[in-house]
Formats: C-alpha cells, structure tokens, sequence
C-alpha cells in the first residue's frame, strides 16, 4: 500500500532544479522532509501521503516535464520496491495496491514495471488483478494516465486548474477545493501538450446482476459450494501476499469485526487455512463509542455486545487459532478530538452519514485497545498491517433493509446500481480514513472473480443475503451468526446522533461546524 501524489505545473519556477531525494523509515517519523514544490496544495497534501507509507518514500522532480511526484510506501512485498519508478527512459510509475495475477514472482509493482517495458499502457492495466491506484508518466507522449481499479478499491482524486493548467493526482486531497474523486475503472489520459483530459477508455464493462430465476432452488447448494470456493481462494490470495517490511508484523492479520455475518464468514474462512498454522494471530478489531445522547457506553454498543457472543462460537469452532478480540473503546472527547482530522480526510464527502461510519473506521483501524483476559483488561495495540473487511456484502446479496420488499426487477436494477457505484458510495471513503493508519484495507467480496460469480447468480437467492447464510451455516457452522440481521455500522458502534442536537438530524444532512 502506498501515497501516490503527482503535480503537473507547466510554468515551473525557473529557481526550481530537477530533484530526486528519498526519506527512509527514520526521517518519515521525524516528519524530516524537505521538497522544492513550491505549490502550497502540493505541500499541503505531502502529510496525508506519508500517513500511508511510512517505509519509505520519495520525491522526484522534472523541470523538462513542469512534473513533481511525491510518493511512499507500505512495504508489504518484499523486497521493498522504491517508488515512484522509472522504466528505462519512457514511463515513471507511482502504483498503490495488492495485485494477485497468477504470474507474478516477487514484487506487484516491479510485475508492472515488467509488463510496461513490453505492451502498451492500456493493455498493461487491463492485464492487472486486484485492487490498485496508479499514475504512469509518458515521457515520450507527454500523457499522463492515471486511474483506479474496476471496482475502486483504492482511492484517488484529481484537480485540474483550467486558468493555470495544472493537474494534481493525489490518494487524499484533504479539505481542498476542486478535487473529484476519480471514478472507478476509468483510464484517465491527460494530454500535458494540449492540456486536455480523456476519460473515454474503460478497464471493464460495468457489472450486470442476472434476472435468472431458480424457481426450484435445485442449484442452490451448488451455487454456495461455488461460492464458497470463490471466497476460499480470494482469501487465500490476499493472505499469502502478506510479506511485510517488518517480520514482527508478519504473523497477524486483522478483520475489521462487529461480530456479524459478513466479517464472521471472512474470520471463519482465515481460520479455515491457518489450520496448520501455529505462530497466527487473527485480531478482531471491535470499535464502540460513548455516546452522550443516549447515556450508553461502549460495553453496551449492539456491536460489542454481539462480537463477544460471535468470538466465543469462532473460539470453539477453531481453538488452533490465536483470535484475539480488541475492544477500541472511544471516548466522546476523542471523538470531539478527532472528529476535525476524519471530516478532513474524507472529503469531499461531507454529511452526517459518511461522517458517523468514517470515525468508526478511522478509530478500528488505529487499532488501540483493549483485551479481555480471565478478570484482567489488557492494553493493546494492533500489530497487523493489513486489515480485511467484509465490505460488498450487502451490495452482492441484497443485504440492505430497504432491499427486502423489491421486486425481483427492482432488486436487480437496485444491486446492479450498489455494486457499481460502491467505489463512490464507500470505498473512496473508507480508503482514505483507514489507511491513514498505515494499514491496508483487503475487500474479498469484492475481488473481481467473486464478484463475477455474485452477479450471475439467481435473483432468489439474494433475499435477505440467503446465500451467504446458507453459507455461513451449512459450511462453515456459524449457526448463530448465521441468523443474525443487518446492522450498519454507525448504529452497531453507536457512532451516529452524539447529541440531542444531532438527534434530529439526517444522515444525509451536511455537516456543520
């Protein structure tokens, strides 16, 4: 995982000499930086990017080109790949994200760099499977091609100044105007010469959820064995590409846990492939808040209530696993202490809603808390640097309340919608609030094989989420949880409606001051 930040400024200062400096582990945490850009905007955002790789990073400057990249790095692939890279002299790469193609032998972004060196860049980001961001630089053509994945798991956001003809690229803008969130699976090409913008060429057709019906559900069974399987394999790719920078890191993974269907198949289906495997550590991580309004503390949050009664079935049904469940426990003066710095990163996104799920992430994903030992509470940190979560669920198999009385032609219009603007919905979002953290989010309903499959399946069997409970009880045992309702987020970690002020207020309201 890494900070991709890029500023096209035609006009560069004539004072301003081409640069390349690096920053190891030792400068990022000492914020010891330095940069000859002289753009208060590029300035601005170098913060949010190191926040997202603090291995290492760089900036690089050309004064031929009017182009300053700043990039860092989350190192886990080994060896530690330096970015941003060049590729003999026609491209200079800055790549964010996980990629699991069969062929790839050692690092993702050096696989790209590969594959840059032979085929064109279209047919290069067609060839890539996973989640990812990235700008490539021509410096033969002088386009720039920047984009995120089909689905949009990375987020990424540009601002083009019409007046002064510049261009930014960032992972997290902040609080700055002008800034769109790039949309998912399009391959954006700006022209530096003719200073114009294409975003006419697409990674993949949009997704489609079928209108077929298995009347009898004779399928059914073999419709959960294949997803099953599908999930078993995503799972597996996203564990086994774990090989971080630091070795103390490398035997715990977390799971983003309230204690319900969709993070308990996730944990089950980790277990179920760390059977053999003694040093593994599974962090449950479990965020409630204090919350004034209704009196309640964070012992008493839905979510908390519900992950102890889940961890104690996961417990029995995989006693060779270390699973610990972190109790994050937010104070309303964290939250009011924090609650600038998410509104912040989140933007442009900015109503009460994303601000109530966003603070939940952002404090699960810091990951400091609590364990609960015999008698004894213990303090806690995360050590994990990647975090799962159970995001696609709901969008995949009709988990949303106000899916249970559609149609089967409105469920599939409303689904087809869901999947396809989950990038703009959730994930632009949710990137830029957790990774802050230095961790890496991995979605596996949302790996594009999943997916595929989750689309084709029957109408039927996506009321209420059956499918995945079937799946969730039949093969994996989770009986109990396999029952259990929809319960956002915001409503389970009592992060939504603080105040009596707020009480009143809809989640689609915008945030005031």
């Amino acid at each position: 995982m890494c900070g991709i930040l890029l500023h096209y400024h035609p006009h560069l200062n004539g004072d301003i000499d081409d640069e390349y400096a690096e920053f190891d582990e030792s400068a990022l945490y000492n914020k010891k930086l330095s940069c000859n850009n002289s753009s208060a905007k590029f300035n601005k955002m170098i913060p949010y990017i190191v926040d997202r790789g603090p291995n290492f990073a760089s900036v690089r400057t050309s004064k031929a080109h009017g182009i300053t990249w700043f990039s860092s790095v989350l190192s886990l692939r080994r060896p530690l790949c330096k970015q941003s890279i060049k590729v003999h002299d026609r491209y200079i790469l800055q790549y964010n994200g996980e990629l699991y193609n069969d062929d790839i032998s050692h690092n993702d972004s050096q696989y790209i760099a590969g594959l840059l060196e032979k085929l064109p860049v279209d047919v290069v980001l067609r060839r890539l499977y996973g989640e990812f961001a990235y700008s490539i630089y021509n410096t033969k053509t002088k386009c720039i091609y920047f984009g995120r994945d089909s689905v949009g798991k990375r987020s990424l956001s540009y601002h083009q100044d019409n007046e002064t003809g510049e261009l930014f690229i960032t992972s997290v803008s902040g609080k700055l105007e002008g800034f769109k969130a790039c949309d998912a699976g399009i391959i954006y090409v700006y022209d530096t010469v003719r200073r114009t913008l294409y975003n006419d060429m697409r990674l993949r057709e949009y997704y489609q959820v079928s209108g077929t019906h298995d009347t009898d559900v004779e399928l059914l069974q073999s419709n959960v064995d294949l997803l099953y399987n599908k999930l078993y394999d995503s799972i597996n790719k996203r564990l086994t590409t774990i090989e971080p920078l630091h070795e103390e890191n490398k035997t715990h993974v977390s799971v983003l846990f309230s204690g319900g269907l969709d993070c308990s198949v996730i944990a089950a289906l980790i277990c179920e492939q760390w059977k053999v495997n003694s040093d593994a550590v599974l962090e449950l991580l479990n965020v409630a808040f204090e919350n004034p309004r209704t009196g309640m503390k964070p012992s008493e949050a839905p979510d908390r209530i519900l992950s102890k009664r889940s961890v104690k079935i996961l417990r029995k049904l995989y006693p060779q696993t270390k699973i610990k469940l972190v109790e994050v426990d937010v104070s309303y003066d964290d939250y009011l202490k924090h609650k600038p710095v998410v509104i912040d990163l989140m933007y442009p996104k900015d109503t009460e809603m994303d601000l109530s799920i966003a603070i939940a992430f952002y404090f699960a994903s810091k990951g400091h808390g609590s364990l609960q030992e015999g008698d004894k509470t213990i303090s806690y940190q995360r050590r994990s640097l990647v975090l799962f979560s159970g995001l696609g669920a709901d969008e995949l198999y009709g988990g949303y309340h106000k899916f249970n009385n559609k149609s089967p032609e409105l469920l599939i219009k409303e689904l087809t919608k869901q999947i396809n603007n989950i990038y703009d919905r959730n994930l632009d979002r949710d990137d830029k609030c957790m990774a802050c953290n230095g961790i890496e989010i991995r979605y596996p309903f949302l790996d594009e094989e999943v997916i595929n499959l989750s689309t084709s399946l029957p109408i039927n069997y996506k009321t209420n989420k059956n499918i995945l409970r079937l799946l969730a009880t039949n093969k994996l045992q989770l009986m109990d949880i396999g029952e259990e309702p929809k319960r956002a987020i915001q409503f389970g970690a009592k992060s939504a409606k603080m105040t009596k002020e707020s009480s009143s207020k809809k989640g689609t309201s915008v945030i005031t001051p």
